[in-house]
């Protein structure tokens, strides 16, 4: 977690304004700014620096016109892939607005000089919209190098520049609204563990529960404090390292609790087998590391080559890992079933593992809500509204902890104690080592050890 906060400080990471260096890059298209939302009378400022152009040997001076900047709606991305497999110069189509070439960049040479080592471009949005900025090389055969740094701003009814997109402006005050209602729900549970200390319901594994909603509302309140930084000056600084910080802390948290309240309130037991162990400390510190590796991909941003490739194999990583959380306790209940008899015990066995069961559809439900409705919310609503897919993150979020707290709450009379209860009176105990052994018939059952209490 310290390499990700030092990499983040040194990036500069939830800019609007961004410096890219881009470096012998033969790409015919560059992404240089995802989309942004802007007013009319936005800004757009581009300073670019020591561009190159490096050709093959022999090979005929280039057309600069060919080496250009432009902005383009986010929904004309499909045309723009449309005019790349027709093989037309996508500086040439009426659907984008061309701000500047390398053309134009010799015009403001001087007497003397052979090439211009800083070009500045300025420029006013007259329509609002939601855009993007690319780099185009129509030349083929050919790499470019230069540095960019990049500002978008909207303006303020004052005329200072606001440095969110227009579906951005909302943020600050939707995390701030959360971080409250999360620091209510934190100091709820934290008023019911008091109230229950010493009763036989309270457990370690309530007190991470406390801690996982502490970190909760930490990162959501750090993820306030680097929009309304952003807001005012284009950069969030040390607020982003410090949301990565919670936001891992609160990430490994939750599969720690998840998979202690699925296993039984004690680390990997009970109903748990050898390979579903393993599993399972195999599955949660990849969450951790997909974690980890998303935020530091975000950070180093579109321009760079590979970036939504890897972007895309650590999300899979993500989805596939709280997938994976669901398939033991699975195992363990198909398993029941088929070797179940008509035994209380083995009955109220059922019912627990059929409870956990139900925690996790739910835990992996608020999951994919949180990673692919949300994703799909913020792609296809318009521009202005995009905050709404931050908010409805956070309400799933906040709904799936409380629930998930109503359901294990420290009470006697909570189904998962009351079972726990009976086995108590029955005098037995699971053990938390199993081993699926053949059965005479050919098939498999499960030797369960247990100790008389």
């Amino acid at each position: 977690m310290a390499m990700v906060a030092m990499f983040v400080a040194a990036r500069g990471a939830n800019a609007r304004i961004t410096h890219y260096d881009v470096v012998r890059d033969d790409r015919s298209l560059i992404l240089l700014r995802e989309p942004f939302g802007f007013a009319p009378g936005g800004l757009v400022e581009i300073t670019l620096k020591e561009p190159r152009i490096y050709l093959p040997e022999h090979a005929a001076p280039p057309d600069k016109t060919k080496f250009g900047f432009f902005l383009t709606g986010a929904r004309d991305e499909g045309a723009l892939d449309a005019a790349l497999a027709d093989g037309a110069c996508v500086l040439d189509v009426d659907f984008v607005q061309q701000t500047f070439t390398f053309a134009d960049m010799d015009a403001q040479l001087k007497a003397g000089e052979r090439e211009v080592s800083t070009y500045e471009f300025t420029q006013d949005i007259t329509n609002g919209g939601d855009y993007m900025l690319f780099f185009a090389n129509c030349e083929p055969h050919t790499v470019v190098s230069f540095g960019i740094t990049t500002t978008f701003a909207n303006k303020d009814s004052s005329g200072r520049l606001d440095y969110l997109g227009r579906g951005e402006k909302s943020l600050p005050s939707v995390y701030y609204l959360f971080f409250l209602l999360d620091v209510c729900a934190a100091a709820a549970w934290a008023y019911t563990l008091g109230k229950a200390q010493g009763r036989r319901g309270v457990r370690k594994i309530h007190w991470l529960m406390l801690a996982l909603v502490t970190f909760k509302s930490l990162s959501v309140l750090t993820q306030a404090g680097r929009y309304h930084l952003t807001r005012i000056s284009g950069s969030s600084a040390g607020w982003t390292a410090a949301f990565y910080v919670f936001t891992v802390c609160r990430s490994m948290l939750l599969f720690v609790v998840i998979a202690l309240v699925g296993m039984g309130w004690s680390f990997l037991k009970p109903f748990l087998h050898q390979r579903e162990k393993n599993l399972l400390m195999a599955v949660i510190p990849l969450q951790v590391l997909a974690n980890i590796a998303t935020l530091v991909i975000d950070e180093e941003g579109p321009a760079d080559e590979g970036f939504f490739a890897w972007q895309s194999m650590f999300i899979m990583i993500d989805i596939m890992c709280c997938c994976a959380v669901l398939v033991p306790i699975v195992w363990s209940i198909k398993h029941l079933r088929d070797s179940s008899d008509a035994s209380e015990k083995q009955a109220r066995n059922l019912h627990k593992l059929e409870l956990f069961r139900h925690f996790y559809v739910m835990t992996v439900a608020y999951i994919y809500f949180t990673r692919i409705v949300v994703y799909l919310l913020k792609s296809t609503v318009e521009y202005e509204l995009r905050w709404t897919a931050a908010f409805f993150s956070e309400l799933a979020t906040l709904a799936y902890y409380v629930a998930t707290g109503y359901l294990f709450r420290p009470e006697e009379e909570n189904m998962y104690f009351q079972l726990k209860k009976d086995e108590d009176e029955d005098g037995v105990e699971m053990s938390d080592r199993a081993m699926w052994l053949p059965s005479g018939a050919g098939g498999l059952i499960a030797e369960t050890n247990t100790t008389n209490v």
